[in-house]
């Protein structure tokens, strides 16, 4: 038998207790939500189409995401694997459940801020789709004084106001500036109330939530 020194058992002793606590605060895998069940095929094909349509029509770009709130179960919505937009097809639609966790992911990953998507469809019964882009020409309305207001019929849906999100006073100070954890969703989707769309200051983006179905083009995305 190998001799024991005091500073192996008080070494090997540190060590084991090092790996008992880092055992004990690992995060457990979580078991994926249950799915509501195959979507209606026609509304995959409408969310690959509001993808392709928005990166056209110049409302998304590469990093852009659009969801839809699942036809068989109101706490279930759809989106994209984390893709370029105008690469999506049907096979990259994934279910997530309202904490945005995927259903089945097998390995595929999940854009860092659908927790937008999540937390707005939680407080929104109202809303079937929801946008996130990034859009320089309503980058001024975010940081100036000067709202952004409807000037033409097109434009009628923001006739309640859009509110400014700063991100700066959810995420306590400053951050990375992404919606990658449910509180952010959560402070945005306040941000957000009933109206339709919400500036994202200091993060040059802005989401719009939508109550119909699925949004065709860019001039559609409205209650």
């Amino acid at each position: 038998m190998a001799n024991v020194t005091r500073r192996w058992f008080v070494t090997c002793g540190a060590l084991l207790v090092t790996a008992a606590a880092a055992d004990l605060e690992a995060p457990r895998a979580q078991p994926a939500p249950a799915s509501a069940g195959p979507p209606d095929p026609k509304l995959v094909e409408d969310l690959v189409a509001a993808n392709r349509i928005l990166v056209d029509q110049g409302v998304l770009d590469g990093y852009g995401h659009v969801s839809a709130r699942h036809d068989r179960d109101p706490n279930r919505y759809l989106m994209s694997r984390s893709l370029a937009p105008e690469l999506v097809t049907g096979a990259d639609v994934m279910e997530y459940d309202l904490d945005s966790n995927p259903v089945d992911a097998r390995d595929r990953p999940s854009y860092l801020e659908r927790f937008i998507h999540g937390e707005i469809y939680k407080v929104r019964p109202d809303v079937r789709a929801i946008v996130h882009n990034h859009s320089p020409s309503v980058i001024p309305f975010g940081v100036t004084g000067v709202p952004l207001r409807p000037l033409y019929h097109m434009s009628a849906f923001l006739w309640e106001g859009v509110p400014v999100f700063d991100i700066r006073p959810a995420a306590g100070g400053a951050s990375d500036m992404l919606v990658r954890d449910p509180a952010l969703g959560r402070a945005l989707a306040q941000t957000l109330g009933s109206r339709t769309a919400a500036l994202m200051r200091a993060t040059a983006r802005s989401s719009w939530a939508r109550r119909f179905r699925m949004p065709c083009s860019g001039a559609s995305i409205s209650r």
